[in-house]
This record gives structure tokens, C-alpha cells and sequence, in this order.
């Protein structure tokens, strides 16, 4: 069940496994891009913690503070996706004070639906929205006894397995056409790797 306590949980463990892959973020974003996801990530994050005394038993409140954090100390497109993300799923979880299965799928669904619309990208892309896309796959294949964050794990390698080969096909990584056939999109490795640790 996720509530309070458990979202307190994740956001400090995201906390330490951005610090520990700020440098690797960085780096793959590096190859096609600004090279600043490591910081986007990690300065999100540490204001998110900032904050934890502030959480509430209100879900949406607690994603609404998340949403705010982003957009403090993030001027990057990815972390105004981020914070829109947040934003969006706070208006839909309004006075819950815990996620069910459903509610799960419904997070995921909001998020995508998000960054289609913001970052005006589509599934096939090679973006973060093709590893949501995979989580939500298994979530509605998977309903019974979930191991919630093996699932994200898995579906998120899954997803950079599934993409190797394949041209990134949005953003500044357009310009390096064949070459970006190689690299993980930065996104997608850092969703890997954050959900290493939910």
C-alpha cells in the first residue's frame, strides 16, 4: 500500500541513489544533450527532502509540494516535465490517503499523459515515456501479490533492452542521428536506476 510513510521512504532513498548516479547522469546526458540531468535530478530531489516535515496524510498534497520543488530549483525541460507530472497527479489523487492497484495504473497513466503533451513526444520515441509505458504493461498484466518495486526494476531494464539498436527520435539527440542508436536515452537510464532503489 502506498501512503505517507512510504512515499517519505522512496523520495529519501531516490535522494541517495542520485547522489550516487549524479555523475553517470550527467555523462549520458552529456552525449546528446546539455549533460545537466544529474544536476536537474539531484537538486529536484534534495528540495523534495527539504520538505518531508511538510508532508501530509493528503497524497496530493505531498505530490503538489514534489511538483513545487521541481519547479524551484529546475529550469530544464525535463524537470518542468517532472514538475507537471506531479502537478497533474496531485489534481487526481485530491484527499486519498493511499494508493491502491488501480491508482498505481492511474499515476502512470497521468505521467504519460504529461510528457506526451508537454514534451511533445510519442511512444516509439526512445524517451522516458517508453519505459512508463512498460510499467504500465506489467502493471495491468500483474494484479495479484505485486512486488511493486521488482516490477519498476524489471520493467525499466526491460525497457533499455528493448531500445538498444534504436534511434532516439526527439530533442537536441535528432542532430546525432546513428550514433545515438548506441546510447541509452538519459531518461530512461536515470528511471532505470532511480527504481533500483523504490
Amino acid at each position: 500500500m502506498f501512503n505517507k510513510p512510504v512515499m517519505i521512504n522512496v523520495f529519501k532513498n531516490l535522494l541517495l541513489q542520485a547522489k550516487k548516479s549524479y555523475d553517470e547522469f550527467n555523462t549520458a546526458d552529456g552525449k546528446i544533450g546539455d549533460g545537466d540531468l544529474g544536476i536537474t535530478i539531484l537538486n529536484g530531489l534534495e528540495e523534495i527532502n527539504n520538505n518531508l516535515d511538510k508532508f501530509k496524510d493528503d497524497l496530493s498534497i505531498n505530490f503538489m509540494l514534489c511538483s513545487q520543488a521541481f519547479v524551484k530549483k529546475s529550469g530544464s525541460s525535463f524537470g518542468t516535465l517532472i514538475a507537471f507530472a506531479f502537478m497533474n497527479i496531485s489534481k487526481e489523487l485530491k484527499g486519498k490517503n493511499t494508493c491502491d492497484h488501480g491508482d498505481i495504473i492511474n499515476i502512470i497513466n497521468i505521467a504519460m499523459e504529461t510528457i506526451q503533451e508537454r514534451g511533445k513526444t510519442k511512444l516509439g520515441d526512445k524517451t522516458i515515456l517508453d519505459s512508463l509505458s512498460f510499467i504500465l504493461n506489467n502493471l495491468k498484466e500483474n494484479k495479484n501479490n505485486v512486488n511493486y518495486p521488482e516490477l519498476f526494476k524489471s520493467s525499466t531494464k526491460e525497457a533499455l533492452n528493448a531500445f538498444k539498436g534504436k534511434k532516439i527520435l526527439i530533442g537536441r539527440a535528432r542532430m546525432f542521428e546513428d550514433k545515438t542508436k548506441e546510447l541509452d536515452d538519459p531518461g530512461m537510464l536515470a528511471l532505470s536506476k532511480l527504481s533500483e532503489v523504490f
